[in-house]
């Protein structure tokens, strides 16, 4: 996502404040108020904001993840079915039945999902999904406990190797600096706004390879 562009900041804002805390949800429509009012001019207070409830909420999203991947599949389909349009219904029955998938998100990254559904179908989809897990959090917060807490734990171990890749980078010359501030930038983006899961491997793997980098005498 481009932190410097305010309109998606404040999309991002709109669209996840639904999983976040009474006082997150608030600050985040005031600052969606104040930016419909034309009263928000500096992009940094909604950088940080952004930030801050993507990190809050990061763990509710790793526990529907995780719960709808697995044991809440058919949920899932069953109630995203029942809530998109007939046609577009009937495209997702044929469509699992014809690709074995046992989950939306197998669906969704499937190769041909994209061939299966036009650009309005996909987009009526995502939208319903987001609604349907929002409701379910909000209706189903205490089952998924054990999994937001495995969340909190994932989410502070990768904001740790982040810090770390960070403090690697200050003592790099400027090329490798740079290539690894970018990395770390595209890390967060994909954990932070789009809610991935980054391996643990391959962020050791990238520690260890910078660690030895900067051990390195600079020429």
């Amino acid at each position: 996502m481009d932190l410097n562009n305010k309109a998606k900041l404040v999309d991002f804002l709109s669209v996840w404040s639904g999983l976040a805390s009474k006082d997150m949800k608030a600050k985040a429509e005031a600052m969606v108020r104040d930016y419909d009012d034309g009263k928000v001019e500096d992009v940094v207070p909604l950088m940080l904001l952004a930030k801050a409830m993507a990190i809050e909420i990061w763990p509710i999203r790793f526990a529907l993840n995780r719960f709808f991947e697995e044991e809440g599949a058919l949920i899932e389909l069953d109630k995203v079915e029942k809530s998109v349009r007939k046609s577009t219904a009937h495209l997702i029955e044929r469509f699992r039945i014809n690709s074995g998938c046992k989950s939306l998100s197998e669906m969704l990254g499937h190769d041909d999902f994209d061939m299966s559904f036009r650009d309005e179908e996909r987009s009526e989809i995502e939208q319903v999904r987001h609604h349907i897990r929002e409701d379910y959090w909000k209706a189903h917060a205490k089952n998924l406990s054990k999994l937001v807490e495995e969340g909190k734990e994932l989410m502070e171990t990768f904001q740790d190797k982040m810090e770390s890749l960070r403090l690697i980078a200050e003592g790099l010359p400027v090329l490798l600096q740079e290539e690894l501030y970018a990395k770390v930038n595209r890390f967060e983006d994909q954990c932070f706004y789009k809610g991935q899961t980054l391996s643990s491997e391959i962020l050791d793997q990238e520690l260890a390879y910078y660690k030895e980098q900067e051990a390195l005498p600079i020429e």
